[in-house]
């Protein structure tokens, strides 16, 4: 699974660092639990800037891509339970 967090300006301001964090933490469980999650490898990318934000007058950020689906003003919560139930068995 790929999830590209953006860590633009405007992201990093509204709480991409605290998305990120809260995957490595994610992947540290995932290997120390691997009965309940599936071997997949879960490969993540900060990314500069996505350029969502520059395409709408919208308040759209942070922003997380995971596997092409866009995730606007997500959450680490959001994020979290996006990427659990793709990965569980």
């Amino acid at each position: 699974m790929k999830v590209k967090v953006c860590v633009g300006s405007n992201c990093t301001l509204l709480g991409a660092m605290s998305i990120l964090d809260q995957i490595d933490d994610l992947k540290i469980i995932m290997s120390e639990d691997s009965d309940n999650y599936n071997e997949e490898e879960l490969e993540v990318e900060a990314i500069k800037c996505l350029g969502f934000c520059k395409d709408t007058d919208e308040k759209v950020s942070p922003i997380v891509v995971i596997d092409g689906e866009t995730m606007y003003n997500a959450t680490s919560q959001t994020v979290m339970e996006k990427i659990v139930n793709k990965i569980r068995k």
